[in-house]
């Protein structure tokens, strides 16, 4: 997305999501803008936020264009089926962007319309969308960023996501350490302008930068897609004669890149990702020399109980951090489950895995 693009995308939200304001609050007394003050234990004082159950929960989606995106939705569908049978949730409205920001103001607009308690939000583009967190805020609505956060910490409650920094900092790690400090390697990246794909990167290249002897040879975003992983590769394969390692930032460009090496006859560097099967699964059958952490789909299920404590008046954190999972070549046979389809994400909670995959636990 072009700068005058995204510039021109944030002046049109400003201008219709005026008219949200408006209409959010139009009937009846209004709310108050949410005013967010953050402690200096990273704690958010949400006392004034506090609603009598039952509540309307609200959820506007990027998208669920991917594998993992399917799965972290469906921790999110079960945080709101279990709310529902304890009486706490009454309404649940759902709007799916399919990665397109402008849909996602205009969705926002049309959710916070029908009413919204606490609106979870996972950003398309994180300033594009801004301000359609900053006009939930400001029409007394409480949000909950989720995945992906705004680019104004002051337009949410409270962000909820894996620890895009750890895991860009540990792959880029693992890879220093096994080229023992010196080699070419190439970068693929998730979405660009998603602030999982952009956080990982930039931390990644911090742990390049103090080592001198490994050379980015080229970086590319690839939107967390297998295909677009693998035709990458492809053409980098036959741009450049050596390439020692490939930082992938996640698993589901990282088994299009694994792909490409095996469609070439070619021995698979060693390669960074996470935990989605197919990834492990060419692990395993080709033994592969291959690192993962996990960026948790469970956060789905933590936004969901986030924004549940919002309502009833309980203290948040400002910043949550789903723990992720270590994969690696010493207990990579403990945790892969051979049963599970190549699209499962593996760092999900049982209720959730055996759900959606019932077959694999027969």
């Amino acid at each position: 997305m072009s700068s005058r693009t995204s510039k021109t995308l944030r002046v049109l939200s400003l201008i219709t999501l005026a008219a949200v304001l408006l209409a959010a609050c139009g009937g009846g007394a209004k709310a108050g803008p949410v005013k967010v003050t953050v402690g200096s234990d990273g704690m958010v004082d949400t006392s004034a936020l506090a609603k009598k159950a039952p509540y309307t929960v609200c959820f506007s989606n990027a998208s669920t264009s991917n594998d993992w995106r399917v799965v972290m939705n469906a921790h999110v569908d079960w945080g709101i089926e279990e709310a529902k049978a304890a009486g706490l949730i009454k309404t649940y409205r759902y709007a799916d962007a399919n990665d397109d920001p402008a849909k996602q103001i205009s969705d926002v607009e049309d959710l916070l319309t029908q009413g919204c308690d606490v609106l979870i939000l996972s950003a398309a583009a994180s300033d594009v969308v801004d301000p359609a967190a900053q006009a939930a805020m400001e029409a007394g609505v409480p949000v909950v960023t989720l995945d992906r956060d705004v680019s104004n910490p002051e337009h949410r409650v409270s962000y909820v996501e894996g620890d895009n920094c750890l895991m860009g900092t540990n792959q880029a790690n693992w890879l220093v350490a096994q080229l023992k400090g010196t080699g070419k390697i190439v970068e693929l990246s998730g979405a660009a302008g998603a602030s999982p794909a952009e956080e990982r990167l930039r931390c990644a290249n911090l742990v390049f930068a103090a080592n001198p002897g490994i050379e980015i040879l080229a970086q590319a975003y690839t939107g967390w897609s297998p295909t677009e992983g693998q035709k990458i590769m492809a053409n980098w394969i036959t741009l450049y004669p050596k390439i020692d390692g490939i930082w992938s930032d996640a698993g589901l460009q990282g088994s299009g890149a694994v792909q490409a090496y095996l469609d070439a006859g070619l021995p698979v560097p060693p390669i960074t990702g996470e935990d989605f099967q197919r990834f492990l699964h060419q692990w395993v059958d080709n033994h592969l020399n291959i690192y993962t952490y996990s960026f948790s789909t469970r956060e789905g299920y933590f936004g969901v109980q986030t924004a549940l404590k919002i309502l009833q008046g309980q203290p948040v954190e400002s910043h949550v951090r789903v723990p992720g999972l270590e994969i690696t070549n010493d207990n990579l046979m403990t945790i892969y489950n051979p049963k599970l389809p190549d699209s499962a994400m593996v760092d999900v909670m049982p209720e959730v895995q055996k759900k959606l995959y019932p077959e694999a636990f027969k």
